[in-house]
């Protein structure tokens, strides 16, 4: 400490120097930085589900989860391997190691699980996904007394509306049942036109599905042939023939069932202020900033909320951007009372120029801390927010301790210069020790 402060005596411009470059390139930084609730971490999971529709949960167990288990057990870098049959579907979870790339596992998962050949006929096309823990930053209430088709084609425009917005890339519907379409076939029909149930279910496989159909060389070039033929509404799949009669009549699958273009029988409700709602979920990475999501979602919801269809209503709902602001809004409240207590304590009982000196070492310090921190890709979030309230403390008892005991040097006669070194070189070590053991104790 007796070294420093001889050396920023004798280096005065330089200190001057470097103090104004720390507030300028502090400021600049901090409008730069990330806000976010926490720092984000990696799970280390990876997510296999095969969906098997009508079959038990012993069935999954040993026509899938077995055969993926078996697969999977020769990868590098897997931990553990976590199994669960469910009725309809199987999912095999797999704990990757602290140390392992969870692309490279994610890319060897997928050519193993691609290699089994064994699983039941009936099944599904195996899904696998790495879990990705995502930061909820605000949620879009659309809500209303209106049909459920309209609240959920409303609630997909504004999430479309929302991908399409600078700052946002993840946006999901929370609450609403996924669109179905039903095939309720009657007996009676299939014995009046006698067909069978498992004619229908071929047609229907048969007759809505895309399929390539190669290539045709030119001498401009190659020309892709593929066949569009995948349906996707009700009245689409009403025209689908099945058998064309004697008489040349074509008996189509409206004539034979009753399809119904709706939603997923499963039980999911939300209601919000008491009424059917769909909630739009806005998430960010982790390269984006909570609080310039937030805010980008209720300019949005300011302008759209006049131009809804009649009925349906916007709000903001879960806005944790509030939480960080508030946060932040704390910190700046305790660092204008620290410096300012600072400056009034010095200047009643010590000396004015000594007062404003030592309040500016504050904000200095603060804008060096978070040079350091954007140095180490650290964010502005609750945890960092903390440990700043926390230290403003330690900080402004820190300033006064220095600056009383250099006054004190200087009262008795020694000049500014050798006051500065005595009071550093009697106080300095202990601060430091003192700051130090909070360090040390929150590491």
């Amino acid at each position: 400490m007796k070294t420093l402060g001889k050396w920023s005596i004798n280096n005065r411009v330089t200190v001057n120097l470097v103090m104004i470059f720390i507030f300028v390139a502090g400021a600049i930084t901090i409008s730069n930085m990330r806000r976010e609730l926490f720092p984000q971490f990696a799970l280390d999971f990876i997510n296999v589900t095969v969906p098997y529709p009508g079959a038990s949960p012993e069935e999954i167990e040993e026509g899938i989860c077995v055969k993926i288990e078996e697969k999977l057990k020769g990868i590098e870098g897997i931990s553990r391997i976590i199994s669960a049959a469910n009725e309809g579907s199987g999912s095999v979870t797999v704990e990757l190691e602290s140390s392992a790339d969870a692309k490279s596992a994610l890319d060897d998962i997928k050519k193993e699980v691609d290699r089994i050949d064994t699983f039941p006929t009936e099944s599904e096309k195996p899904i696998v996904t790495e879990i990705v823990k995502r930061d909820p930053t605000v949620s879009v209430a659309v809500y209303g007394d209106v049909s459920e088709r309209l609240l959920r084609e409303v609630a997909e425009k504004i999430r479309d509306d929302l991908i399409d917005t600078k700052p946002i890339s993840l946006v999901d519907l929370i609450g609403v049942r996924e669109y179905e379409i039903s095939v309720e076939v009657s007996e009676e029909n299939l014995t009046r036109y006698s067909i069978s149930f498992d004619h229908v279910v071929r047609a229907i496989k048969s007759g809505s599905i895309d399929l390539p159909g190669g290539t045709i060389k030119t001498r401009h070039g190659e020309i892709l042939v593929r066949s569009k033929g995948q349906l996707y509404t009700g009245r689409e799949f009403e025209n689908l023939p099945l058998i064309t009669r004697p008489d040349g009549t074509v008996v189509r699958l409206g004539q034979v069932a009753n399809i119904i273009d709706g939603f997923e029988d499963v039980d999911i409700k939300t209601r919000f202020n008491s009424k059917p709602a769909a909630l739009v979920q806005v998430n960010r990475t982790s390269q984006e900033d909570v609080i310039e999501i937030a805010t980008t979602v209720r300019e949005y919801v300011k302008v759209q909320k006049e131009k809804m269809p009649d009925g349906i209503n916007l709000d903001i709902w879960l806005d944790i951007s509030v939480m960080v602001q508030d946060r932040i809004d704390l910190l700046l409240r305790n660092g204008i009372q620290g410096i300012t207590l600072v400056f009034i304590i010095l200047a009643l009982f010590l000396n004015l120029r000594l007062a404003f000196w030592v309040a500016i070492g504050i904000p200095i310090s603060f804008m060096a801390a978070f040079m350091v921190l954007d140095s180490l890709d650290a964010t502005i979030n609750m945890i960092s927010l903390f440990a700043f309230i926390m230290t403003l403390g330690i900080l402004v008892d820190d300033a006064i301790i220095v600056g009383e005991n250099i006054f004190r040097h200087h009262s008795k006669g020694k000049p500014p210069s050798v006051a500065v070194i005595d009071g550093l070189k009697e106080v300095g070590g202990p601060v430091v020790m003192a700051v130090t053991t909070t360090v040390v104790a929150f590491t």
